[in-house]
């Protein structure tokens, strides 16, 4: 049998995500974060093609961790996302007053072997952008950037495509 199609066995099996399919080497799901009080988007990319063989085991605890992280413990995720895009931002005057941490909304999340991405919206502050980071194995907050949102829709044939689309965009 497929590997990924293993993972979304189990995956189904523990219940971590609502109605998880395999598709073109990742399961992709969705689930509620307690702790960010959303329903988001989960895929999961064991990353066949770099690596020589699927650790279930790694990428299920790393969703596990996700999805059970504590209220107090997100919101230290969330304010570290917040400080960086605030120091990045600096003085540049901002009309919106509301809080880019009550602000912050997430819509997915995708789980990798040693990392996890997060995709926000910020409708207030950044209308027109996605506030992207990327947590370590520990959920600690490595990397935050600002994308362009686009009114065009575009399709990854799989989660490194669109990896590799993000990468470009930061060299633009």
């Amino acid at each position: 049998m497929d590997p990924i199609d293993l993972l979304r066995d189990e995956i189904a099996r523990r219940g971590l995500l609502t109605a998880p399919l395999a598709d073109d080497g990742i399961v992709v799901g969705t689930a509620l974060l307690r702790a960010a009080g959303a329903d988001v988007t989960v895929n999961i990319d064991p990353e066949l093609d770099e690596r020589s063989g699927l650790d279930t085991g790694v990428l299920l605890a790393a969703v596990e961790q996700l999805l059970t992280i504590s209220t107090a413990r997100w919101g230290q995720v969330v304010d570290s996302i917040a400080e960086e895009v605030e120091d990045a931002v600096g003085d540049q005057s901002v009309i919106e007053e509301t809080d880019l941490r009550d602000d912050l909304t997430l819509r997915s999340v995708a789980v990798l072997h040693d990392a996890v991405l997060l995709s926000f919206l910020a409708p207030k502050q950044f209308p027109d952008s996605w506030i992207r980071a990327q947590l370590d194995e520990d959920l600690v907050v490595e990397d935050v950037v600002i994308d362009e949102k686009d009114d065009e829709v575009v399709e990854f044939e799989s989660l490194d495509d669109l990896m590799d689309h993000l990468s470009s965009a930061d060299d633009r």
